[in-house]
């Protein structure tokens, strides 16, 4: 009589990390600090939807990464809404659709970034969306996608949410960021010629954060601020507060969904040593969450160098700028940019410093820096399938990234094994 083999392709195993009094991120069940930089763009605003994306350059910059013991970047999205996503061709500000091909090719950059164990922070929107190049109708789309309610739900429910859900269960997602620096839009702090008020933007994170953690309530939301001058109440000064705090976010939504994980704050030495995270510890803010700088210069830069010194940020040296972070008790440090790119600035070496401090990370602390992809399994066949009580087949398997077991005993993450059932047996 036939006996036939039934195949069940599974692993039992188990990770845990150690509580740690480091502030880190939840990721893939993971406490991880993010070590790594802004890729942001290969091609400004264009990099999913509507024509080709540069998946090699992608690909360069993950494994480069990676090949240094880094663990993220931070992608940006729609940007400018230049290319992404699909606005009504007849009613101002109303978004119709994510866009052409951009939940797939967010999706295929999200799985090269995986193949390389880097995980993503995924930024929406810029505040180069009220920015000087922008045609006319696009600053009024724009503008009124920010400033009515209404329209920011066309958004959410034809565009974000689709792009959360279709992505929700894949493992390099880090986090949702909802703008980067939209401080520079704003009427209390900007420098872009068209401007709205801060509550329109605190609304607008508001309704968004909400509705991606309805839509994927495992997500991790947060929000690209330009300085803490807008993201702590200890800074001195006309107009400065933390605005992404619970209560000033759902006071000026409504939504009690929508609020951020953690907070993610840019520095640059404009900000002197009163706003450098480099000079204060987390704690000094007065925030009750992770603080992620989410982007600096590794000295110097294109804002300029403040203390006249390329190769330090008022006197912490380039070299230093992660370990510093972490140990004053940051969640994440994530450089800016990833220059190796055509477009980037001809002599800047921030990419190769990037690499540096996380080739230090992951030799200094690597149990916090690394990430642990969990089971992976390639292949798990039997040749033949169907076989007579008594005959041979051969079990062939290919697995990855943690301790294999056969039927309980362990076994090499990739191997083969002869057997002779003598019933219809599972193999686990």
């Amino acid at each position: 009589m036939t006996r036939s083999l039934a195949l069940l392709a599974a692993l039992v195993f188990s990770a845990s990390v150690a509580p740690s009094a480091q502030e880190t991120i939840r990721f893939n069940d993971q406490n991880l600090w993010l070590s790594g930089g802004n890729v942001a763009w290969v091609n400004f605003s264009r990099d999913i939807g509507p024509g080709a994306t540069n998946l090699a350059r992608f690909e360069e910059a993950f494994s480069d990464l990676h090949a240094s013991g880094g663990n993220s970047m931070r992608l940006w999205l729609h940007t400018t809404g230049d290319a992404t996503p699909a606005y009504s061709t007849t009613e101002v500000g109303v978004i119709t659709g994510p866009g052409e091909g951009a939940i797939a090719d967010l999706e295929a950059i999200l799985d090269l970034a995986w193949e390389n164990e880097v995980g993503l922070v995924l930024c929406l929107w810029s505040f180069d969306m009220l920015q000087s190049g922008r045609s006319a109708t696009k600053l009024a789309q724009n503008q009124a996608l920010l400033q009515s309610a209404e329209l920011t739900q066309t958004y959410i429910d034809n565009a974000l949410t689709p792009m959360v859900e279709a992505l929700a269960d894949h493992p390099a997602v880090v986090a949702w960021e909802i703008f980067n620096e939209p401080e520079g839009m704003s009427g209390q702090f900007g420098w872009t010629p068209t401007r709205v008020n801060m509550t329109d933007i605190q609304r607008f994170v508001n309704q968004t954060a909400g509705a991606i953690h309805r839509a994927a309530p495992d997500a991790l939301v947060t929000n690209g601020s330009w300085s803490f001058r807008a993201s702590s109440d200890v800074v001195p000064g006309a107009n400065n507060k933390n605005y992404y705090s619970d209560a000033e976010l759902i006071a000026a939504g409504g939504d009690a969904d929508g609020t951020l994980d953690f907070y993610s704050v840019h520095y640059y030495e404009w900000g002197g040593t009163t706003l450098s995270p480099f000079h204060h510890d987390a704690d000094h803010w007065g925030l009750d969450k992770p603080i992620v700088m989410a982007e600096f210069f590794l000295g110097g830069g294109h804002s300029g160098s403040g203390d006249g010194d390329d190769d330090a940020i008022f006197g912490v040296p380039y070299e230093d700028a992660y370990t510093t972070l972490y140990d004053r008790g940051y969640a994440g440090a994530m450089g800016w940019q990833w220059y190796n790119f055509p477009n980037g600035a001809e002599g800047v070496v921030n990419w190769p410093r990037i690499l540096e401090n996380a080739a230090t990370m992951f030799a200094l602390h690597p149990a916090d820096v690394d990430i642990d992809p969990g089971f992976q399994l390639t292949s798990f066949t039997a040749s033949p399938q169907g076989i007579e009580a008594g005959q041979e087949s051969v079990l062939s398997w290919s697995a990855s990234h943690a301790t294999v077991t056969l039927d309980g005993t362990p076994v090499d993450p990739v191997g083969t094994m002869t057997v002779a059932p003598t019933e219809t047996t599972t193999y686990t």
